[in-house]
């Protein structure tokens, strides 16, 4: 066995960790600034350009390219690999794509593209200029997984493919998010950086209006915005689709999206739109369909009545066609650390790296050149005493002897006399001799302008910029979105009670929670096993509905929002609302809706603990079972979150068992071991925000199961365990202050609850 190593558990895991997150940032999850790629769309790009498929040669399977990739470059998983392949060749993932596809390779729509055994691609006319010069040494190359073959380290892009093309991903404790831009505005803006190379983002913007994505829309922050995005490296693009209205027959009118944000799927864009048509909560949209082809058109059908500006309103704010990209420009330097840059310093990366390459470039090219006008001098030499070179041939007898024999007399090198011995008869004749020579001239003029570009920066500037103006001149597009800003295209302003179709409707509500929206008449409704009716109310769509808790919380919604119940047994309240463990709901109650001048009546009670009546105060009453409780004005039931407003505070276990309007000048209450009392109304202390209140009675050992408003002259009726009821008269109770512990009423019966 080896030599045993012992270490800290803890050491070894932060090195170990440390070098799977460096691994993942380098290798997996950053684009390189360079070329704007990861290795993995980096060894795609190469082994197609290997396998000579440029944009002028026949579709290959995409399972051939994909084994090349594997086989030689990349060793990891196939559909990994595919799917990198299939978004380079998806013109709505990438503004110029990389790869030609035919096939199918997906849609908008999150569709799966087909298996790459049906599939085919090649390289489109772009992707010609990243991988342009890759032969002439313009890069450095390194081994690829297995020692056998190279790879480049990064593409001599000529294009800024991180900035035309962006890019995301996911590393460890880092994440990029790169948005597209325009060719041309980009390529003007390095051109513009080359002349003067003192400028600053704001400059550059003059240029690079902002973000071009491939599925167009619009965007929509400020110039003031998208430049501290681009100087920061981090932001927030907010996009939105394009719409049009158009007129059909007979005066109606339909509504058009153009165009929808990046990377949102189309799918599931349309399903949301047809939610909100089936719960009404846009009754003046009735249907929703695609018609996209090439294109995207989605058809929205609304009542003529409608106005299409507050409809696209309502749909901007409770869909995805607004939406917000982030932009995260974290990218790997040239050096390999990992950082984020602003839009100038990519540009200036970028550009730096294009002079590194233009002048390796030269270098190659220059050293063929010296090595072609040396042999060129070693055919003008013999050319010169030509007889004398065939003499010295024809005298020999092996080719090593005709090798020294030359090598002697004309001072030549080896690698120029083996060049004369392979040269073809036939070119030493006069004409062909006269071609050498006409070659070795121009060489030596190409080899003097060569050197001038070396030694002069201000020309290799001018070599780069020419390139630029190339790739301007033959591949510059229009912009596809459009830069608003939000004041320009802001939305019409919408009230939500515009959308809200008024409708009487019933709201059943169960012990255990089940909650039911019935427009049909709820009496024979049935229950779950051990379940039984809590209370029902009837209002209406536009107005509120307030859910009393045991937690001494209230939720208050609109009724609109609660989904209509077309069969079982409605929903569990704890899918609408943030309830906690154990929380229970105790009652509801119907509010009016808060719009002012609102014609519709607020919907009357039947739940067995709120009588009729009316208060001149409008106030409330809750109770605790341990006795506590407080009135509060109706003004506190406004409208809340998911998760609700605390509206009595409650200590250890105790828990809120009821609430009702404030109708009389005495309130009953009594406890379940047959205890009970009647307090002055105006004892009970009026809180506007949440409390604990005051004691209203003692129960002792035992605890509050309820009260009621009542008069001196009134009745109440008791429900004991048992199953009977006991009506007895307020009088026959002793009048008392507040905290009292009571009197008797029951010695050997439990009461449930007060009806």
């Amino acid at each position: 066995m080896g030599q045993e190593k012992t270490s800290d558990l803890q050491d070894e895991l932060e090195k170990r960790f440390l070098t799977y997150a460096l691994s993942t940032i380098v290798s997996r999850s950053l684009p390189d600034v360079r070329d704007g790629l990861k290795p993995i769309h980096r060894r795609i790009l190469f082994a197609m350009e290997s396998m000579g498929m440029n944009s002028a040669s026949k579709h290959v399977k995409s399972a051939k390219i994909i084994g090349e990739v594997l086989g030689k470059y990349h060793p990891h998983g196939d559909s990994s690999t595919y799917e990198s392949m299939v978004r380079m060749a998806q013109d709505f993932s990438m503004r110029y794509p990389l790869v030609d596809g035919k096939g199918n390779f997906g849609s908008m729509d999150g569709d799966s593209p087909a298996a790459y055994r049906y599939t085919e691609g090649r390289l489109t006319p772009i992707t010609s200029y990243l991988l342009q010069d890759i032969k002439k040494d313009t890069v450095d190359f390194r081994s690829n997984y297995d020692n056998t073959l190279k790879e480049p380290v990064v593409l001599p892009s000529r294009v800024p493919n991180l900035l035309v093309n962006g890019s995301s991903g996911i590393a460890v404790g880092m994440a990029c998010s790169f948005p597209s831009h325009n060719l041309d505005e980009v390529m003007s803006a390095l051109i513009s950086l080359i002349e003067s190379p003192k400028q600053t983002v704001a400059d550059l913007m003059k240029h690079i209006k902002g973000p071009d994505f491939p599925t167009g829309g619009i965007i929509l922050n400020s110039k003031a915005e998208l430049r501290m995005a681009y100087e920061s490296g981090l932001g927030a693009i907010k996009t939105r689709g394009l719409w049009k209205v158009e007129s059909l027959p007979r005066g109606k009118k339909q509504i058009i999206l153009t165009a929808i944000p990046y990377s949102i799927n189309k799918a599931r864009l349309i399903e949301k739109i047809a939610e909100i048509i089936i719960a009404k909560k846009l009754p003046a949209l009735t249907d929703v369909r695609d018609e996209s082809d090439e294109k995207v058109r989605v058809v929205l059908e609304f009542k003529s009545t409608a106005d299409e500006n507050k409809l696209m309103s309502y749909l901007f704010k409770h869909t995805e066609l607004e939406n917000n990209f982030q932009v995260n420009f974290n990218c790997l330097k040239p050096n390999g650390e990992p950082d984020r840059l602003s839009l100038l310093q990519i540009c200036q990366e970028f550009l730096k790296f294009r002079q590194q390459v233009v002048t390796r470039r030269f270098n190659y090219e220059l050293a063929l050149l010296e090595k072609r006008l040396h042999i060129l001098t070693g055919f003008a030499v013999i050319f010169n005493d030509l007889d004398k070179a065939l003499k010295l041939i024809r005298s020999s007898k092996s080719r090593k002897e005709a090798h020294e024999k030359l090598q002697a007399y004309f001072k030549l090198d080896d690698e120029q006399i083996s060049a004369v011995l392979e040269i073809p008869l036939y070119r030493l004749v006069g004409m062909e001799m006269e071609k050498i020579l006409q070659e070795q001239k121009e060489k030596l003029a190409e080899q003097k302008r060569i050197k001038s570009i070396l030694a002069s920066p201000k020309k290799i500037w001018a070599v780069v910029r020419e390139e630029f103006e190339e790739i301007k001149n033959k591949h510059s597009d229009k912009r596809l979105t459009q830069i608003k800003t939000l004041e320009s295209s802001k939305s019409v302003e919408y009230n939500a009670e515009d959308f809200i179709e008024h409708e009487n409707v019933h709201i059943v509500l169960s012990q255990n929670g089940w909650i039911r929206k019935l427009k049909t008449d709820p009496s024979g409704l049935k229950f779950k096993e051990n379940d039984q009716l809590l209370g029902t109310l009837q209002t209406n769509t536009q107005n509120l509905l307030a859910l009393f808790t045991s937690f001494g919380t209230v939720y208050v919604s609109k009724v609109y929002n609660l989904p209509y119940t077309r069969s079982g047994f409605g929903e569990p309240v704890q899918s609408l609302y943030n309830f906690g463990d154990g929380e229970k709901v105790i009652g509801m109650l119907p509010l009016p809706a808060p719009v002012e001048g609102s014609e519709t009546p607020k919907g009357q009670a039947t739940m067995d603990f709120i009588k009729k009546g009316k208060s001149e105060e409008n106030e409330f009453m809750v109770a605790s079972a341990d006795g506590f409780g407080f009135r509060f004005p109706l003004s506190n039931l406004a409208e809340t979150t998911r998760s609700g407003r605390k509206i009595m505070n409650l200590k250890n276990d105790d828990r809120m068992i009821g609430f009702a309007p404030v109708t009389q000048d005495h309130v009953f209450l009594a406890t379940a071991k047959g205890k009970a009392v009647v307090i002055p109304t105006d004892q009970v202390t009026q809180l506007t925000g949440s409390g604990k209140g005051v004691t209203l009675m003692k129960p002792g050992e035992s605890s509050l199961v309820g009260f009621k408003f009542v008069s001196l002259k009134h009745k109440v009726t008791l429900q004991f365990d048992s199953g009977n009821d006991k009506e007895i008269t307020v009088k026959s109770v002793r009048l008392c202050n507040r905290g009292s512990q009571g009197v008797i009423i029951s010695k050997r019966k439990t009461i449930l609850k007060i009806k």
